[in-house]
Parts: structure tokens; sequence; C-alpha cells
């Protein structure tokens, strides 16, 4: 049996934290993720101050498992254990904490240290080296507290524990893909995936959009059709969501401000 404990969180935007319903929901998520393998699962709680679920593996497979949770979920690791050139999973902060660039929870304990995405990185990976404010960047992307990410640990300074970082290209890869396909995405954060697709259901938008896909546990990226707009989705799934935060990913906003810039 292995125990791990998960990077995504446990969190709402509402008032109270279903932990019972949200524990649930993840077993059932990962009993589909895994369907056919030799594997049990058993939430055990949450690893606090981030509310962290806390898990046990169980079966033949367990490795096998134990290894694709991390790659999927993220986990949490100690400072000295972080390598360079590493590739982990992260989860971004508030872009507006600081002017330098965007710090990444990547589950560092016991220092509970963030990695700092450097704002130089963040134009020469995103903008074409651009020199376009931080928070325009971050809005355009549909970037938000939770949004999670895969990133590249590029500078370790053991001496003062900061560590600089880059997005990996799995990320970029889906960021290119995003952009490729033209198409408006309506991020979600604060909600399980069934919550957006009854939404849309229920406000009469089920056949509006491509896909609504899972970028982390609570996180969602809804892919619209071609001539379906986020900002009027937004305005008639939002009341029916009240527990949760949306962005939107919007490629002519960002092929715009490229090119006011450029």
């Amino acid at each position: 049996m292995k125990t791990l404990t998960l990077l995504d969180r446990f969190y709402t935007y509402g008032n109270n934290l279903d932990i019972e319903y949200l524990s649930k929901v993840l077993i059932q998520l990962l009993k589909e993720q895994t369907k056919g393998l030799d594997v049990h699962f058993t939430f055990v709680g949450l690893k606090t101050p981030e509310n962290r679920p806390i898990l046990t593996i169980s079966g033949k497979e367990e490795n096998f498992v134990y290894n694709f949770l991390i790659n999927e979920y993220g986990t949490i690791y100690k400072f000295d254990n972080i390598k360079e050139n590493q590739i982990i999973r992260g989860r971004l902060r508030d872009y507006k904490q600081v002017n330098f660039g965007i710090f990444i929870d990547c589950g560092i304990e016991p220092e509970n240290k963030d990695a700092l995405l450097p704002l130089h990185k963040i134009r020469s990976q995103l903008v074409n080296g651009l020199k376009i404010p931080k928070n325009l960047i971050s809005k355009a992307f549909g970037f938000f507290k939770e949004f999670p990410v895969y990133i590249k640990i590029t500078k370790i300074d053991k001496e003062n524990k900061k560590i600089e970082c880059e997005f990996a290209q799995k990320t970029l890869d889906l960021f290119n893909n995003w952009l490729k396909n033209g198409l408006d995405i309506l991020l979600s954060a604060g909600v399980v995936r069934k919550r957006i697709k009854k939404a849309m259901k229920v406000t009469g938008h089920y056949e509006d959009y491509v896909s609504i896909d899972r970028i982390g546990f609570l996180e969602t990226a809804c892919t619209l059709r071609n001539g379906t707009n986020a900002p009027g989705i937004l305005a008639d799934i939002g009341p029916f969501v009240k527990n949760a935060k949306f962005s939107m990913f919007r490629p002519k906003n960002i092929e715009k401000l490229i090119k006011k810039y450029s």
C-alpha cells in the first residue's frame, strides 16, 4: 500500500467546503481513470493548510497508478528533493501578487516555497518576447488563482531557498492548441466538471460547446463551438454555478494584444 498527497486542492468559492462530497467525487474519478487496473483507493483526509487530499493506493498495480496520479494531479515535495530541469505540476497563485512574475504553488513543504515564473519568461514563452504588461497577458490567457500548469525548474538557490521556473512544453502545447483552434474557451474553478455540464444543459447551451475538459480536479475548460462567445455563455450559466469563478481564453483577443504591442 502506498500513501499519496495530491497537489490539487479541495476548495470552494462558497460558504461551506463539502469534504465528504468532494472526496466521493475524487475517488469515483480515480476509479474511472484507472478502470481495468488492479488498484483500490481510500480517502484518508486533507493535509492542511492547503487542503490537499491524502489517499492510500493498494493493489498489484499500485506503483504504476501512484506515478500516474503524480503526473495527473501533482504531489508535494521536500525542497532538497527538487532538481533543476525537473518537470512538475503546479498551480498559479494570484497573478496580481507581484509585478515581476507569477508565483507557482508546486507543493514544496515544509517551507511552503513557491516557484517564481519570471515576467521575462512569461513574455518569451507566450507573447513572442513583447513587452506586454503581465496583467494583460494573464487576463488574455484566462489565468486565475489555482490554474493548473506544468512547469520546468530552471534555477534553484539552495542558500536562499528560492526557485525559478518556466512553463513546461506540455502546458505550452495546450495553449498553442487552444490558439490554433481559434475557439473561445470558458474556464472555471471551484466546482466539479459535472456542475458546469449541468449548467450548460439547464440554460439551453448543451449544443453550444465542443467539449468540457477537466484541467484539474476542480478546474475545467469548456471549448465553445465556432460562433459562440464566452461572455454570452458566462452571462447565462453564471447564476447557476454560484460557487465557481470563471475566466476566458479568447484567441482573437490574444491576437489583438500581440498585434497592438508588435
